[in-house]
């Protein structure tokens, strides 16, 4: 063959070649041959190879042919392009080989009397231009995929991901946007609900971004961005559902992974193996990880007196601070799928992951007078040290009954996750001669479980569509015991404070049931219609200050969901959807603890909080020309009673501010978005997306009415290029214009990367060099926070120019095989589907 890249795009769509020969289409009754062969007979076997290369033709398929047409069997060739047939009986019979970039070759062959096997040697092949000039155009995966739902971001055709973390590849795709700090955004909305594999994580809910830089990007295969979920699926999210679907197989055989990487930010080692023998199919994934960050903040917080609409200052407070976090990871997962005949299949898989994180901070705080004069005795400066410690389990077990009817399906699922974390805290505060003024020191354990238990059911009419409907549990448990101790001397001893100490437990139980109905007509309409409900119980208990509080709050909502699409010609869609979701506060927004170790911003949650209510409306227009896909999107997003965090001055004139959380108002999104990929020259891939929207914010904060607007923007692109002697170059970036909230704005952000990857062995090997963000090391963003009796400046400094290099070995063998149970089980594609 003329190179590698052609050899494994002919492997991948040989397969789908065999499948269509050894498909129940083809078969024609020959039970009587078919038995024959398979208990008389001698061996037959032979080579295939290129007829100008003479290179071995792996993974060609050859299949076994009475003279009459009918096929009695087929074989795959090994990668060395030899294959065997164990036993043929006595007659004539025809050899059909055929692979993709190939023309099918039909071979006479006899098998006579005797028992010697019969050696054919080799067979020849020749190329068909025309035929691999179509493989090469569309036997790759776009990076960019549209759905009916939303987008698929095929985050392995991705080679600067290689090496990082889930961080890394969220902040690639098209809808999604991230700050510096990690938290994840869909359409200017940070309340996402994000699943992996289609299933909620605990190790997600606590603390989303540092849990994202635990997932090595090298396990993600794709992440899948749902605008328009259906009442299927979970209502929680407001803005949508982010699926990360992690890479698994199913094809027979052994096959496995070593990927190793070293950088100045980040430093891992993932190994996966995937085991299938006929039924059974076991996978394994060990990996660790060892991220390090660091940056820089000042602040300046000017204080004023207002007085007939002009603001006086009356003092200024200056702070700067720096923080270095080194975060260690380690986790291992083991999954398990048995296929007991064409209609049953169970599933298992358990993870476990444990994460270490230590923060060391410093923080100083001088005040000055409205002349500039510093004010020395209100100098402080503090050392803050923070060590947490996660360990996690999650399980989860999976029963799918398929129905003789197609289309029809049962699906039973259990879910069970826990989690634990420990954290400790320490403070020496001293004052401009070095004295130690203060010192406080804490612990903190807490525990989180979630139980879910779901049944769906699908049940298609011949004419009338499909149905769906299914029940949801989801019971969870979690609670945090924090011990607050401080002295006012470095010899003083240290007591116990009970304005800071908490005691808190929280259960949250949520019922629901749906029903959705998908009408498809003449292939040029589908309507979906359905409706979820959910009653959701919510009580808790918190003890702090020797003061206990009870909270017992369930509500109940009804959410609508419907969805109309119109296929056009030439592969154009338009979709109308409308969905209503719900937010539901979490446990760090609930808790009341009161966290000084900044002691001019005192920040706590509010165990008041109600869930919010958000409408969805979107119209989607998708149009695939040959090589080039377009997507564009109008939405609006409606929530009435927006959970928001805020600050407020512990009490007029003073200080100190407080930063808590409250159902703050109404909050409106109106939007566009805008996605282009493209293919050139064949090898070649370049794609951008826009995301623009108008943020209207409505609120009253005590008893201040305040309103902002105003419009925002994501920008992201990314290209790449494969040459001929398996090197790839691959490069992306993205924009995030200023943001505005309630009391803030902050200015823009950016990040881009560029990867250069080299495979060998044939292609089992490679190496990748990626470096982000390499003209600059630091991004800042200003940040500016207006209350009603002063205004705050703040300028983040995080370094991110990140270099690093990886080296990943695939080993092991696939194995195509013919099984007509599989066959039937799967729709005749010869594998299950995911």
């Amino acid at each position: 063959m003329a190179n590698v890249k052609q050899l494994l795009l002919q492997t991948i769509i040989g397969l789908l070649a065999m499948l269509a020969i050894l498909g129940p289409s083809p078969m024609k009754a020959a039970p009587a041959r078919a038995s024959i062969w398979q208990t008389n007979g001698v061996p037959v076997s032979g080579t295939v190879v290129d007829a100008v290369t003479k290179a071995p033709v792996d993974f060609a398929t050859v299949a076994l042919q009475e003279k009459s047409g009918t096929i009695i069997t087929g074989v795959p060739c090994d990668q060395n392009g030899k294959f065997t047939f164990p036993k043929v009986a006595l007659g004539d019979y025809n050899l059909v080989i055929s692979f993709i970039g190939y023309r099918t070759k039909i071979h006479p062959i006899q098998v006579s009397g005797g028992t010697a096997p019969i050696q054919l040697g080799q067979i020849l092949l020749d190329t068909d231009s025309k035929a691999l000039e179509e493989v090469v155009v569309t036997g790759e995966k776009n990076l960019i995929q549209e759905t009916d739902d939303g987008m698929v971001y095929n985050a392995e055709n991705d080679i600067t991901n290689i090496g990082g973390t889930a961080a890394d590849v969220l902040k690639k795709v098209p809808s999604l946007s991230m700050d510096m700090d990690g938290n994840v955004e869909m359409r200017g909305s940070n309340k996402i609900k994000i699943l992996i594999n289609g299933k909620p994580s605990t190790m997600l809910a606590d603390n989303l971004a540092e849990a994202l830089q635990q997932i090595p990007a090298d396990m993600i295969k794709s992440v899948e961005v749902i605008t328009s979920p259906s009442a299927k699926y979970d209502a929680e999210g407001t803005a949508g559902v982010v699926n990360i679907i992690t890479k698994q197989s199913s094809i027979e055989g052994m096959t496995g992974q070593v990927t190793a990487t070293a950088g100045n930010r980040s430093n891992n080692l993932n190994t996966n193996l995937n085991v299938r023998k006929k039924k059974l199919g076991v996978r394994a994934s060990v990996g660790g990880n060892f991220n390090d960050r660091l940056g820089d903040s000042e602040s300046d917080q000017v204080y004023f007196r207002e007085e007939n609409l002009i603001q006086t200052p009356t003092k200024l407070i200056r702070q700067s601070s720096a923080f270095e976090n080194n975060g260690r990871s380690f986790f291992s997962q083991m999954g398990a799928d048995y296929d007991f005949n064409e209609h049953n299949n169970l599933s298992a898989s358990i993870r476990v992951n444990r994460s270490r994180n230590l923060s060391d901070r410093t923080l100083s705080t001088a005040q000055f007078t409205p002349s500039g004069e510093e004010q020395t005795e209100n100098y402080r400066f503090r050392d803050i040290d923070n060590l947490n410690r996660n360990n996690g389990v999650e399980t989860n077990l999976h029963y799918k009954k398929r129905f003789k009817k197609k289309d029809q399906e049962l699906d039973v699922m259990a879910i069970f996750n826990s989690n634990a974390s420990d954290s400790d805290y320490s403070l020496t505060e001293e004052n401009r001669t070095a004295q130690i003024t203060r010192l406080e020191q804490s612990d903190n354990h807490s525990t989180g479980q979630e139980f879910t238990f779901q049944a769906d059911y699908a049940h298609p009419f011949e004419k009338l569509g499909r149905l769906e409907g299914g029940i949801r549990a989801v019971l969870r448990n979690s609670g945090s015991d924090y011990n607050f101790l401080f002295s006012r001397a470095a010899d003083a001893p240290l007591t116990e404070d009970p304005a800071r100490s908490n005691l808190f437990s929280y259960e949250q139980d949520v019922y629901s049931s749906y029903l959705s109905y998908t009408l498809r007509w003449k292939n040029l309409y589908t309507l979906r219609v359905g409706g979820r409900y959910e009653y959701t119980s919510v009580t808790g208990e918190f003890a702090t200050n020797n003061v206990e509080t009870n909270l017992d709050r369930p509500f109940h909502n009804f959410m609508p969901n419907l969805m109309l699409m119109r296929r056009f010609s030439k592969d154009q869609r338009l979709r109308l959807s409308y969905a209503t979701r719900i937010q539901r506060p979490g446990m760090n927004q609930l808790n009341p603890y009161r966290n000084e170790s900044n002691q001019l911003n005192i920040r706590y949650g509010n165990p008041n909080l109600e869930a919010e209510i958000t409408h969805n409306t979107e119209l989607n227009y998708s149009w695939l020309l040959k090589t080039t896909s377009f997507n564009a999107s109008m939405y609006w997003r409606q929530t009435n009673n927006d959970i928001n965090q805020y600050q407020f001055p512990i009490r007029e004139n003073n200080d100190t501010l407080n930063t808590t959380f409250a159902n703050l108002g109404k909050n409106a999104t109106y939007g566009t978005s805008l996605n282009a990929t493209t293919r050139f020259k064949e090898k070649g891939q370049i794609g951008v997306n826009l995301n623009l929207f108008y943020n209207d914010l409505t609120s009253f904060v005590g008893r201040n009415l305040i309103q902002r607007s105003g419009f925002m923007y994501n920008l992201g692109g990314n290209a790449s290029y494969r040459f001929v002697n398996d090197l790839s170059v691959q490069t992306a970036g993205s924009f995030n214009s200023p943001r505005l909230s309630l009391q803030s704005r902050s200015t823009y952000n950016y990040s881009y990367s560029l990867g250069l990857r080299k495979e060998f062995w044939k292609r089992k090997g490679g190496v990748s060099l990626n470096v982000e963000n390499f003209l600059f090391s630091n991004n800042s963003i200003r940040t500016t926070v207006t209350n009603t009796n002063s205004s705050n400046f703040n300028l983040n400094n995080n370094y991110n120019r990140v270099v690093r290099v990886s080296f990943n070995y695939r080993f092991g063998k696939m194995e195509f095989k013919r099984d007509k149970a599989l066959e039937k089980f799967t729709g005749g594609e010869g594998k299950k589907k995911g």
